[in-house]
């Protein structure tokens, strides 16, 4: 097994209606696995930068291959950033690949960065929704919210930092909003490298079809904090 990866876990497990804000992952027998996040120290001396960025693909191959078949769920790659980037232009430049979000965000190791990837063709440019957002109808506009935590790896992670995404799949119709957990992972990264997750969840295959989607988590950077940096770096984004 690479290096690289700790643990990955995907499920379709919760599905929640979106009446509050955030799905209630507590009433669920098995939340402790899959919905909701171990409360962990923030570290404020450090601080991290990352970069994730929601992606289509019309090569089934591209990034993890499925010569060999696939499953209902996700797969996973792990690779440089420099590498990422040059294969995924080189995919925008073929036509086989579309962005269609890159939200980056700073935040304290341990700290919870909370990202949305908003549906670009609907609402284009209304939306800059946040999860700590007070409006239940947040959620509109959006494809998916993906939550993702850096934090200092053990004794036996040899330098790496665990990287802990949750991604849910969002599905607005006229007749109201639903949030499902399609991916839940903890991996280990350095700074520098990249991982690829294919979504394959089941509403994920209906609603793309043929084409497969990707999302991609970059670990740019760990630095230490100085003072006059703490609170303009403490939770800032930024989007393209």
């Amino acid at each position: 097994m690479m290096k690289s990866l700790f643990a990955v876990a995907v499920s379709v497990l919760t599905t929640t209606s979106l009446a509050a804000v955030k799905a209630n992952a507590q009433s669920c027998p098995n939340a402790r696995a899959y919905g909701v996040r171990q409360v962990r120290p923030v570290d404020n001396t450090l601080r991290s930068q990352v970069e994730v960025t929601y992606f289509s693909s019309n090569d089934p191959h591209a990034f993890v291959s499925e010569r060999n078949g696939i499953h209902r769920s996700a797969s996973y790659i792990s690779l440089s950033a420099d590498q990422f980037s040059a294969r995924l232009a080189g995919l925008e430049r073929q036509g086989a690949a579309s962005v269609r979000k890159r939200q980056s965000a700073t935040s304290y190791l341990g700290d919870l960065t909370e990202l949305n990837l908003e549906r670009e063709s609907v609402n284009a440019g209304a939306l800059n929704a946040s999860l700590a957002s007070t409006e239940q109808k947040y959620v509109f506009g959006l494809e998916r919210e993906t939550e993702v935590s850096v934090y200092v790896g053990g004794p036996k992670d040899g330098g790496y930092y665990r990287v802990s995404m949750l991604s849910w799949f969002v599905d607005v119709t006229p007749a109201g909003a639903t949030k499902t957990v399609d991916y839940d992972a903890n991996i280990l990264l350095k700074p520098g490298q990249t991982a690829v997750f294919k979504l394959m969840g089941d509403e994920e295959v209906r609603r793309s079809g043929a084409a497969r989607s990707h999302m991609a988590i970059t670990l740019r950077s760990v630095d230490a904090v100085n003072s006059a940096s703490l609170e303009r770096g403490r939770g800032s984004f930024a989007s393209r």
